[in-house]
């Protein structure tokens, strides 16, 4: 039984990458970008063995805008804030820390918000630590847009511990 070569040639489509209009995402009229919102997470494995996960999240405006009694020239973040927790193998976090920039800040909350990150010291990111520690983390933290970065932040710790790595791997550098 022989296979058309044409329609096997048809199949094999370059996959679209993220923001690609390839997606479908973009047809229709046209569209004027008003806002947008940058959420990057980075897994990286310490020369000690321990794993470092930071997040990054940033709202931009494409025109000027007076936001909190404070001017925001387009294209500049006036959100921004960073997460970052360190786990070991067994999943269990070591250290963890938010940095809210206060002068882009949504809200008081926001800038007060690193001081939940104490809270997870110690636990565990299991089938238990969605249900219990996000829950908590949220509430002590009080702010949806660090909550946002939060989920990420684990999301992208189970990917990064997940699989064992090759004992010479050295990763110290962004992308």
């Amino acid at each position: 039984m022989s296979i058309d070569s044409s329609k096997r040639r048809r199949s094999r489509r370059p996959r679209p990458q993220a923001g690609d209009a390839a997606i479908g995402l973009a047809q229709g009229p046209a569209r004027q970008l008003v806002h947008g919102r940058q959420l990057v997470c980075r897994g990286y494995r310490r020369d000690d063995g321990r794993w470092d996960i930071e997040g990054r999240l940033a709202d931009v405006k494409t025109r000027d805008v007076k936001l909190g009694g404070m001017q925001v020239a387009a294209g500049e973040p006036y959100r921004a804030l960073a997460l970052a927790v360190t786990v070991d193998d067994t999943h269990t976090i070591r250290d963890a820390r938010a940095e809210v920039d206060v002068r882009t800040a949504g809200s008081a909350a926001c800038a007060r918000a690193a001081a939940a990150c104490e809270m997870l010291l110690g636990r565990r990111i299991d089938a238990l630590f969605a249900a219990e520690t996000v829950e908590r983390f949220v509430r002590a933290a009080d702010c949806p847009h660090l909550a946002e970065l939060f989920g990420a932040v684990i999301a992208t710790a189970r990917e990064t511990v997940s699989l064992p790595l090759p004992t010479a791997v050295r990763v110290d550098a962004d992308d």
